[in-house]
């Protein structure tokens, strides 16, 4: 892990792996035991550490250790990298330069000298660029390294409950969030992605993609180029979104025009004060709007993640992704592109982003209900882990 503290991903996904995964249908206990650790920035708010002794897990100082058990080779069934927060640089772009590649190219040092490969999962992107991401998609190709990679938010709740039958076919589609794009326009590109794949033919890939703030947004939508019939009914499908007119209250829009290569048109939006932290999807489906919000759970249980937790178990165990790893190197380009096109003002042809791939076959686990109901909306922590509930969350 980068770092391991309160409500940071390490924490969400780990300690779910070692105390148990809440769920709507209750506790569902760890089919994997956690072996050994590494986390590369230990701090005063620091959980891990702890957390690791309580359950018998050895720590280690490098990333290389932590995988061969202080010994030679490759000596773990399977890894999980959490990627995500700690302290690192901006790009001279403004994007934060996590050390994702970095710490897979040593995982897969690892494995090259055992001569042997196990199955990685590694949260989020790839890599915070696309030449980077496809380095990381090359290099497990080579090594043979069944990989998962992403978001929670394909994971989560949908209300109400839509799911694309494979070989639909859709004209276009939106997906709607909130903050920058750097943090988390990825996880809007995730679920623009985890629905549009299902479309008839199968992925084709991206041939261009560009990225818009301000009132670039709102003429875009005005020009056609993003369907304000499709925005209307994705943020109209968010239960707590603010009530007035969206563009007296969103200061700053952002968004990333994503045109597929089979003629597919494809748009994410950042709409801060619109959308309220909420999430959600719309598409013309044969002339049709349909709709849905993808719904989180709050913490401290944080249970979205124990959805994506129980698909990186199922993922450890079988050596199967839910998804191919494709969709997680196109998801990674097209926000790299986009956050490259909006800085450069203007449109970026992407004939490398050409991904081609097929979801036929995978199996995702995924909630049923529309909402968290049971024991994903608690109580959470297991006792005697009181200390990991952030204050916000008490009393």
């Amino acid at each position: 892990a980068n770092i391991y503290r309160n409500s940071a991903h390490a924490d969400v996904i780990g300690t779910k792996l070692l105390l148990g995964i809440p769920t709507d249908n209750g506790m569902v206990d760890p089919q994997i035991k956690i072996d050994s650790m590494w986390i590369d920035q230990i701090g005063d708010t620091d959980t891990g550490v702890r957390i690791a002794e309580m359950n018998g897990v050895d720590l280690y100082p490098t990333i290389a250790e932590a995988l061969t058990l202080g010994g030679d080779k490759l000596a773990v069934d399977a890894v999980i990298y959490i990627g995500e927060h700690g302290e690192y640089p901006k790009s001279r772009l403004g994007i934060k330069m996590y050390p994702r590649m970095n710490y897979l190219e040593q995982i897969f040092r690892v494995f090259d000298a055992s001569n042997k490969s196990v199955p990685v999962f590694t949260d989020k992107h790839l890599a915070y660029s696309w030449l980077d991401s496809k380095w990381v998609y090359d290099r497990a190709q080579e090594l043979k390294v069944p990989m998962m990679a992403g978001s929670s938010l394909p994971y989560c709740w949908r209300d109400p409950h839509l799911e694309h039958p494979l070989g639909t076919k859709i004209t276009e589609a939106v997906a709607i969030g909130y903050a920058s794009l750097d943090a988390y326009g990825f996880h809007v590109t995730e679920i623009l992605q985890c629905m549009v794949e299902r479309r008839e033919g199968g992925e084709t890939g991206v041939d261009r993609v560009e990225g818009l703030q301000g009132d670039d947004v709102w003429n875009a939508i005005d020009s056609g180029r993003i369907s304000q019939n499709l925005v209307d009914a994705a943020c109209d499908s968010i239960k707590g979104r603010a009530t007035g007119s969206m563009r007296e209250l969103v200061k700053t829009p952002k968004a990333v025009i994503v045109e597929y290569s089979d003629g597919t048109r494809g748009a994410i939006l950042m709409l801060d004060e619109y959308v309220n932290s909420g999430w959600a999807y719309a598409a013309d489906v044969g002339g049709k709007t349909v709709a849905t919000e993808f719904v989180l759970a709050e913490g401290p249980v944080y249970a979205h993640f124990s959805y994506l937790s129980l698909n990186i178990q199922q993922f450890v165990v079988s050596g199967t992704p839910p998804v191919p790893i494709e969709r997680n190197l196109l998801t990674s380009g097209i926000i790299d592109m986009g956050i490259r096109s909006l800085l450069e003002g203007k449109i970026k042809e992407t004939p490398f982003l050409k991904v081609r791939y097929d979801v036929d076959g995978y199996k995702s686990i995924r909630p049923t209900a529309p909402r968290p109901t049971g024991q994903s909306l608690g109580p959470w922590p297991p006792e005697g882990y009181d200390f990991i509930i952030p204050e916000r969350f008490k009393n």
